[in-house]
């Protein structure tokens, strides 16, 4: 090893392991795309060193929950997650993905989540196009269960019949054995809401079968979040399939604080032997499509893009329904299909469901929004600046390690979100006392601060430069053995 040239030495930082242990003040030394050392590499010879004195070293941060799906093809840059050091993503959430694509004829408002690239025949298409491209980051990908119910039935509004319940079956199956990590449900969207418990429950084996999962958007996150909870959890009691339910929340004042009682149920599932994580990103407001059934009930709603008033992004609904000279829901209809934001959550409750010991960070970032979310570029900086200097929710040790290691063992994304001999070098630097969001919801495109160094397998991919290589690789689940990862709760 002391004769061994090393690609680059990261020198004098604090070292967070992403494992949940105390830091510690060590070099980081990297060969290839892997880690290579960590200790004291003073005499080591290297082609490159950085100075990280003063600054944390982590391993990258895992979005478990994006829709990045098409910017891969459409924005490969993906500035908006290499700016606040995320190194790996989940995509194909909610029930919509890249693949595969609707029969003719059919559709969803949900994929306009997704971007303006059509669909992809199946998955393997879909990771032939990516790996022609080369990802910038990691990607692990889900099947949507939306793109399975146009892609396999006639009239995807209806139950399915038995040969079209088997045909989204194998189609699941042929996903997964293309390197598909598990399939997601949006339950709160058409079509994914018509399905029944035995539908679902059908492709939850197929998953548990092949050793993959199941993550959902919860059929209801207001009046009924507990039974939607139960729902999903019911599903993986009965299957034996990995869950995690996504960005885990409980809308309307009169439903805030039934988080006690959504995060009990969660336990209890957890001692009955149901695998069951869960993610959320840190801030009050949700964002997906403008439902216009939605326009009386929340007061704050904030259009993000529309298709036949552009003009309207960014506005306020009920600003626009009173220039308009209507109520809120004609405006809503008018703006329809379109985006918004929904001010309609509890921060104290956001941030009780964040201590949980299986909550994950998840941005939910839509980067097609023409005004998105601030959480698309900010939530893992929010998390440490807000959460972790400010609030003091936790420590900045357990902070990472939600943000790294427990998603790569909940994903079972196998030598990902840890920094150890051998590793994956994915790799952030950044400072503890700066690092924050700068996203807001009147300027939500504005980059993070302190963050400093973002490498993926071992390749520079922050701060951008100039024939900056794109070092992301596919990411399949792979079991994990029950190492030092299997510690992180």
């Amino acid at each position: 090893m002391r004769q061994q040239t090393l690609d680059l030495i990261i020198e004098g930082g604090w070292v967070i392991d992403g494992l949940g242990g105390p830091r510690r003040r060590a070099d980081v030394g990297v060969a290839g795309e892997r880690i290579a050392a960590i200790g004291d590499l003073a005499d080591v010879a290297a082609a490159r060193r950085v100075d990280a004195r003063g600054k944390i070293v982590a391993p990258g941060f895992i979005d478990v929950h994006g829709h990045d799906d098409l910017m891969f093809v459409e924005r490969p840059g993906l500035e908006w997650k290499t700016s606040q050091g995320i190194t790996s993503v989940v995509v194909g959430n909610c029930g919509v993905s890249g693949a595969p694509a609707p029969l003719p004829g059919n559709t969803a408002a949900a994929l306009a989540l997704l971007g303006e690239t059509p669909l992809f025949t199946d998955m393997r298409a879909y990771f032939d196009a990516l790996r022609a491209q080369q990802p910038m980051i990691n990607v692990a990908a889900l099947v949507g269960h939306a793109n399975l119910r146009l892609a396999a039935m006639r009239d995807p509004a209806a139950q399915p019949t038995e040969q079209e319940q088997d045909a989204m079956q194998r189609m699941l199956d042929d996903a997964l054995a293309a390197g598909a990590v598990g399939f997601s449900t949006g339950l709160a969207y058409q079509p994914g809401g018509a399905a029944q418990a035995a539908e679902l429950e059908g492709l939850a084996r197929v998953a548990a079968a092949r050793g993959a999962m199941h993550t959902s958007h919860i059929r209801n996150e207001g009046d009924e979040v507990e039974a939607a909870v139960d729902e999903v959890l019911a599903v993986g009691r009965n299957t034996g399939c990995a869950t995690v339910l996504s960005h885990h929340k409980c809308m309307l004042p009169r439903n805030w604080g039934k988080s006690h009682a959504t995060l009990a149920n969660i336990d209890r599932a957890r001692g009955e032997g149901v695998d069951v994580a869960l993610d959320i990103y840190p801030y009050p407001g949700s964002s997906t499509i403008l439902i216009p059934e939605r326009a009386e009930i929340i007061d704050d709603i904030r259009i993000t893009w529309s298709t036949p008033h552009p003009e309207c992004g960014g506005e306020y609904l009920s600003d626009i329904a009173a220039r308009w000279g209507c109520d809120k829901t004609t405006a809503a209809r008018r703006l329809c299909p379109a985006g918004a934001i929904y001010f309609a959550m509890d921060e104290t409750e956001v941030q009780r469901i964040f201590r949980h010991e299986r909550c994950m960070v998840g941005s939910d970032g839509l980067p097609n929004d023409a005004h998105p979310h601030p959480r698309l570029w900010g939530s893992f900086t929010r998390v440490l600046g807000r959460y972790v200097r400010e609030a003091q929710l936790l420590t900045l040790e357990a902070a990472v390690a939600k943000m790294t290691a427990l998603p790569a063992r909940v994903f079972g994304l196998a030598g990902r979100g840890q920094l150890t001999d051998g590793a994956w070098a994915d790799i952030v630097v950044f400072d503890a006392d700066t690092i924050e969001d700068r996203a807001t919801w009147e300027a939500p495109t504005l980059a993070s601060a302190g963050v400093e160094h973002v490498l993926v397998n071992g390749s520079q991919v922050f701060p951008a430069a100039a024939g900056m290589p794109r070092p992301g690789r596919i990411l399949r689940r792979e079991a994990m053995a029950a190492d030092a990862a299997g510690s992180v709760q």
